[in-house]
């Protein structure tokens, strides 16, 4: 995604705390970084995901599950009803409601409805309208939609889940092209292993909103 004067986020824009120390192992030196990890990311993975790990250079990192809040979020920490903000809503008849302020929320509906194949839920919430018209303009829909996430359902899920947990390793580039753009990339060394590297998102009044992946 070309822009000038575009700003990049190399370690996402969640991480509001990083700190680093470096700690003596008899006379070989070792660095320990503590990292905060959102609290959604473990909903995302579907897993338990690890508390600590040992880079290639040496570095241990220590993870913290947190929800650190910047003045952007704390601003929306409340949904059109004036209820606590959730990505993911179920009502009480059945009804799911989407809601993503951020690239990771966009990321984490998506995986969750590919996961239960909730294509036409993906649609009708979470894609943006540039995309459903560019569908529509080639006499396509929500079932062409559809048929492309049965197609490529397990590296749809492989490279939205490797963004999930790589944006706190730093193994994904955030760049916002503009107020209402902004991409999602693994980077060079990582996106070797995926068909799909990219996922770009716009933003539609309050919510970002999937356009593409590629």
């Amino acid at each position: 995604m070309a822009g000038t004067g575009r700003t990049v986020f190399t370690s996402g824009l969640l991480l509001a705390l990083s700190t680093g120390a470096v700690m003596p192992i008899g006379c070989k030196p070792y660095r320990i970084e503590y990292r905060d990890r959102p609290s959604f990311y473990h909903r995302a993975a579907g897993e338990e995901l690890p508390d600590r790990e040992v880079l290639e250079d040496g570095t241990v990192v220590l993870y913290r599950t947190n929800d650190p809040r910047s003045d952007y979020q704390r601003s929306r920490e409340v949904d059109e009803e004036g209820k606590p903000f959730r990505i993911r809503e179920e009502k009480e008849d059945g009804s799911i409601v989407l809601r993503a302020f951020l690239p990771e929320h966009v990321l984490a509906n998506t995986l969750t409805c590919l996961q239960n194949e909730e294509y036409k839920l993906l649609w009708r919430q979470g894609l943006a309208e540039r995309t459903k018209q560019a569908y529509e303009s080639r006499g396509e829909g929500v079932e062409e939609f559809a048929a492309f996430f049965r197609r490529h359902r397990q590296e749809l899920a492989r490279t939205l889940n490797r963004m999930i947990l790589g944006i706190p390793r730093e193994e994904v580039e955030v760049v916002w092209a503009s107020d209402a753009a902004v991409g999602c990339r693994l980077r060079r060394h990582v996106a070797d292993q995926f068909v799909f590297t990219q996922v770009e998102m716009v933003r539609e009044g309050r919510d970002l909103k999937l356009r593409i992946i590629q």
